[in-house]
């Protein structure tokens, strides 16, 4: 009898190995995204630096608009390197550095989403071949406790700030992990062995699919504190005109738009029901969302915060169109189809 269990448990062996390996390589391309993004983000605030240096009398238009800048420049952390890239910063103007400051916290925003997200299902599938709770995840369930802190910091710190894109760039700056969705990972041999000892300190993949929930919510607290005020700089510098990449754009973003507003509308009626779960749930622990309406809050929050951006590209809007075709809805319940399409840039 022994002897037959023995392949099944070389089986889940690999079966686990395998899904680690897909969990490394598809967060290789998010960390990757978000390093470029974080170029973007030194560059961008390094030209306004310099180009309020050399040219002051151009960011004197409005006092809204120098006030933020100020809030951004460090001029002491200028290297050789970025001031030979903007050699010429009237090569780029004011507002279009501000459009890439946009760039940078939208697009971290939705990778970091996306990651998270496709990471908890993953998590949910290491479960299946771990439920006994063999394999310790100490390491990364402390990862996971500090993204949640430092994004509920970054709230709670928020109302003293300035408007949300120009104090996140800033903070991404100062603290690199700030939104950065770490890989799920279980510990290595050594720590295995030390976890064994200690006993009861073991996180399990059980409890670690918890705490990844927990950083969704966490996640959502953080989006939906984002009042889009930092377009009110960019409005005042350009107007509330959008900057598409293509003639046939419009019509597509219209379409876009009023996929969005109708799926709104859905998901307001389903929380003014006196049926939804949801209420259910707010009569216990106030403002918690069923998994699956958080999942839909998020992804037509994220669409809504993408499609009031200043510049959007073709590959931008057809993300948008494809986010929204994987929420429906069968009478007053909601589906996401699992997908996962890292933001386009």
């Amino acid at each position: 009898m022994m002897e037959d269990l023995k392949p099944l448990k070389i089986d889940e062996k690999f079966e686990h190995k395998d899904r680690v390996e897909e969990i490394q390589k598809v967060y290789k391309s998010y960390a990757e995204k978000m390093r470029k993004l974080d170029v973007l983000n030194y560059q961008t605030m390094h030209a306004i630096s310099f180009l309020q240096l050399k040219d002051p009398i151009q960011l004197t238009t409005g006092q809204r608009s120098v006030s933020a800048i100020k809030s951004l420049l460090f001029p002491s952390f200028w290297p050789c390197k970025l001031r030979r890239i903007y050699a010429d910063p009237t090569l780029k103007s004011i507002s279009e550095l501000h459009r890439d400051l946009e760039l940078v916290y939208v697009g971290q925003v939705c990778l970091s989403w996306e990651i998270l997200h496709w990471q908890y299902g993953k998590a949910k599938e290491l479960l299946e071949n771990d439920s006994q709770g063999y394999r310790p995840y100490n390491q990364v369930a402390s990862e996971f406790e500090q993204f949640q802190v430092l994004v509920q910091r970054s709230v709670e710190n928020e109302q003293f700030q300035g408007p949300r894109v120009q104090d996140y760039v800033k903070n991404r700056c100062i603290l690199g992990a700030l939104l950065q969705v770490p890989a799920i990972r279980d510990d290595c041999l050594k720590d295995k062995k030390e976890n064994r000892v200690e006993g009861n300190d073991v996180v399990s993949i059980a409890m670690l699919t918890e705490i990844i929930e927990e950083s969704m919510r966490t996640f959502w607290e953080f989006l939906r504190a984002d009042k889009d005020e930092a377009s009110v700089i960019l409005k005042g510098l350009q107007g509330s005109h959008v900057h598409l990449q293509a003639p046939f754009d419009s019509e597509l973003l219209m379409n876009i738009k009023a996929s969005l507003q109708k799926k709104e509308r859905r998901i307001k009626d389903i929380l003014r029901s006196g049926n939804c779960i949801v209420k259910k749930f707010q009569k216990h622990q106030e403002g918690r969302l069923d998994h699956s309406m958080l999942l839909a809050r998020v992804e037509l929050r994220l669409v809504s915060r993408v499609l009031n951006m200043s510049r959007l590209t073709t590959d931008q809007l057809v993300w948008c169109q494809k986010k929204l075709n994987k929420i429906n809805f069968v009478g007053r319940k909601i589906h996401v189809e699992p997908s996962f399409l890292l933001f386009p840039f």
